[in-house]
């Protein structure tokens, strides 16, 4: 495995303009759904990122309730801190004294930067296919979350990717070199075990699938060429060559409207059981 990809400096501005797209957003959806925050509630989002989830967040939890975010990346927390900070104008202003107040931390899966038992809801995104120590990462989770909280895990199953392209073995060859950029390429279908383990009770299991046919900026998919070229042009095993020829296909299958893509990500919606 060479370095996992880091979400600094141009990789975290490409992630927040990514978060506008219709996958995103229907993602994001999906998960307020199942985490069903309420008025009042303290909520912790395990990898923050640019904070649009945490944002939204907000507004659920209202006034007498606060969200809480950590993030390795000091790019994401400047991100996430300007967009909770809204733009100053009155209707802003009468628009955040409705919603919960924010905490915004430098912090780890793995390290968890607050007292036990400290909130009601949790939820990670796209963060613990990233840490390779996921035993002592659900661990930290249920240590911070009451008897009786809730938390959202999502990841992606990579195997789950589907693109189009006449050269399958390029395109297999450099799917298995992005594998690299995670520590659990395949982590919801090892996580069910692991989040037993570590004591919680599991709800439903509920997927997404992002479905593209065409390749612009508002698709996700978009966003996921520019960032497999980004990691790939510092993988030693990848050849630039190669990696121009892969993502010139694609934009050719779209120009001539022949273009495919589809991604599986998988929510486990947990519970700490009351005298946990």
């Amino acid at each position: 495995m060479t370095g996992l990809l880091r979400f600094d400096g141009d990789r975290a501005t490409e992630a927040d303009t990514e978060a506008h797209t219709a996958d995103m957003v229907a993602q994001r959806h999906h998960l307020r759904r199942q985490l069903a925050v309420r008025a009042g509630d303290r909520v912790l989002d395990v990898g923050c990122g640019p904070g649009y989830l945490l944002s939204e967040l907000r507004g659920d939890v209202g006034p007498t309730g606060r969200v809480c975010g950590i993030d390795i990346s000091d790019s994401m927390l400047r991100l996430a801190r300007a967009r909770c900070a809204g733009t100053g104008t009155s209707a802003t202003a009468a628009a955040t004294a409705a919603q919960g107040a924010v905490d915004l931390r430098t912090g780890r899966a793995e390290s968890i930067p607050f007292p036990d038992a400290t909130f009601d809801v949790a939820v990670a995104v796209q963060v613990y296919e990233y840490v390779e120590d996921i035993g002592r990462a659900l661990d930290e989770l249920f240590r911070v979350l009451r008897p009786g909280g809730r938390a959202v895990i999502l990841d992606t199953d990579w195997d789950s990717l589907v693109w189009r392209s006449a050269d399958r073995e390029r395109m297999r060859d450099i799917l298995e070199l992005w594998e690299d950029h995670v520590a659990h390429p395949r982590l919801p279908q090892e996580l069910g075990p692991l989040l037993r383990k570590a004591g919680f009770e599991e709800e439903p299991l509920t997927t997404l699938t992002f479905v593209d046919r065409a390749l612009d900026p508002g698709r996700y998919s978009y966003w996921q060429v520019g960032f497999i070229e980004a990691f790939l042009a510092g993988h030693p095993g990848a050849r630039a060559e190669r990696t121009r020829a892969w993502s010139g296909e694609l934009r050719e299958l779209a120009t001539s409207g022949q273009y495919f893509f589809s991604l599986g990500r998988y929510a486990f919606t947990l519970r700490k059981p009351p005298g946990g």
